[in-house]
């Protein structure tokens, strides 16, 4: 179950990285130190999760507009070690929405649309359910309709479409039955709502989404490494590689995934720089159209963050601070500003890490904002790996049971990472490496059932009927609605207790 809950790095990345054996303890810093500067704070945090195999990417960050820190870490293409550079390009996936937001402000400014106009104006064949649905409750994602790419599920279809389009999007969305909620009722992220929304600037613009973007974003600010990608498969100019499940699977799930206006943007970290810069003039919109997308009044979803015309708008941080980050297939991108201060923090990165590693994110913004940090622990699973690689398994366990028992202030034993890490064996059909593996999680975690319906599987695919009806039975004691245990155990022909 929920076999995709955190992933392994390969053991040759720790022989490219030349850190073997070497773990740095966790530390809080602070980021207003006499002699530490942002810039200088930001090296030490991104080259610690560097050398411990937690990022690959590349990192801005500005104060005022003016460069402080700008340094590439790792590899474009790991199986040829080629380094990424601070001018590669990455997907920048659902980063997109602010641009996509920003192309309806601009029209609404030019009087071609309304925020009140109805969706049902530019796509009559919805059903009748989607009359009260308006462009602003697509900007805000209050609209109610379903996500694509996640309730529908046509990305996880990717293992059997050849792409996903704009048009199987839309089609896939006029089928559906219902709403998930009323128009304007709560905040519901959907990427569905962006996709619209660029269906909408094609129709009222006459022109592409990208060929408008291109028109009247990229050249005007000068962003002339940056493209929109959609159905023509157009090469895409530096495009670096995409790399999953950190143990450096090479994917391109980016370029299958043709739908736009909610993703589908690629860019550079000095390109998004330039965007950033010129939202505060008036190259663009006036800084009166742009307002609205940064007004928190009235928006649902109070809890951490409110969401604007394609911002973030965080609501527990002095200040007004507004960001967007985004995930498709390897790429990972973060987009933070500080608009009293115009301080931009950008990070593009090509594997899982940046995600899977909160404290980076944390980390880099607080120093951004002159606040205390940590450095965080390093995963558990990077130890097994580094051992494994050149003792065996056998040596690999015993080494995290030593961590776990004397060197817990250096490693993080997280559930989800020892999770995958079992299915890794397991999905290579080294079934006793996989239970010793979730053997060791639910020794951790007794009460995560997750872990103990994985160890049921480990040992019903060993042919342990005994121990894995035993499993199955204590996931279902801890989560009785656990659907996956009771049919594991009908198909063993167990009771279910």
């Amino acid at each position: 179950m929920n076999k995709r809950l955190g992933m392994a790095l390969k053991p040759s990345a720790f022989a490219v990285n030349g850190i073997l054996g070497a773990v740095l303890i966790p530390i809080l810093l602070s980021a207003s130190g006499l002699a530490q500067t942002k810039s200088e704070e930001l090296d030490k945090l991104f080259g610690y999760y560097n050398e411990n195999g937690m990022f690959n990417g590349v990192v801005l960050a500005a104060e005022d507009g003016n460069v402080i820190y700008e340094k590439a870490f790792g590899f474009a293409d790991f199986e040829n070690k080629i380094p990424l550079e601070t001018s590669s390009v990455f997907a920048i996936g659902s980063t997109t929405k602010p641009f996509t937001a920003l192309a309806i402000m601009m029209l609404k400014e030019r009087r071609l649309l309304s925020y009140n106009d109805r969706l049902i104006k530019y796509f009559p064949q919805f059903p009748t359910y989607a009359k009260p649905i308006t462009i602003r409750h697509l900007l805000l994602h209050t609209s109610g309709i379903p996500d694509y790419l996640n309730d529908l599920n046509l990305m996880d279809n990717l293992h059997n479409l050849p792409e996903v389009t704009a048009q199987i999007a839309l089609d896939n969305l006029i089928k559906q039955p219902a709403l998930k909620s009323k128009p304007g009722e709560k905040f519901d992220y959907s990427n569905s709502n962006y996709l619209l929304l660029a269906l909408i600037i094609e129709k009222v613009s006459g022109m592409n989404w990208g060929e408008f973007l291109k028109k009247n974003i990229f050249l005007p600010v000068g962003m002339n490494h940056t493209c929109a990608y959609d159905e023509s498969g157009n090469a895409i100019p530096g495009r670096v590689n995409s790399y999953e499940h950190f143990n450096w699977e090479k994917v391109d799930r980016d370029l299958r995934c043709k739908s736009f206006g909610d993703g589908n943007i690629y860019s550079t970290v000095q390109d998004m720089l330039l965007f950033d810069q010129a939202l505060y003039t008036e190259k663009l919109i006036s800084q009166k159209t742009l307002q609205a997308a940064y007004d928190d009044t009235g928006l649902l979803d109070r809890r951490k963050y409110v969401y604007g015309f394609g911002w973030k708008i965080s609501i527990d941080t002095p200040g007004r601070i507004i960001s967007h980050n985004s995930t498709i297939g390897g790429f990972r991108c973060q987009f933070w500003r500080d608009l009293d201060k115009k301080n931009t923090l950008i990070i593009l990165a090509n594997n899982w890490w940046l995600s899977e590693t909160p404290d980076i994110l944390a980390g880099s913004e607080n120093i951004m904002l002159g606040k205390p940090y940590k450095l965080g622990k390093i995963r558990c699973t990077l130890l097994f790996y580094e051992n494994w690689y050149f003792k065996g398994f056998a040596a690999a366990m015993n080494r995290m049971r030593e961590a776990k028992t004397n060197e817990s202030e250096k490693y993080d034993f997280p559930a989800p990472p020892l999770n995958q890490l079992g299915y890794f064996f397991l999905e290579k059909k080294q079934c006793r490496e996989a239970v010793g593996v979730f053997q060791f999680g639910v020794e951790l975690y007794p009460d995560d059932f997750n872990l103990w319906d994985s160890l049921g599987e480990a040992y019903m695919t060993a042919g342990d009927k005994e121990n894995a009806v035993k499993c199955y039975q204590k996931a279902l004691e801890l989560k009785p609605d656990l659907e996956s245990a009771k049919e594991a155990l009908k198909t063993l022909g167990a009771a279910i207790k």
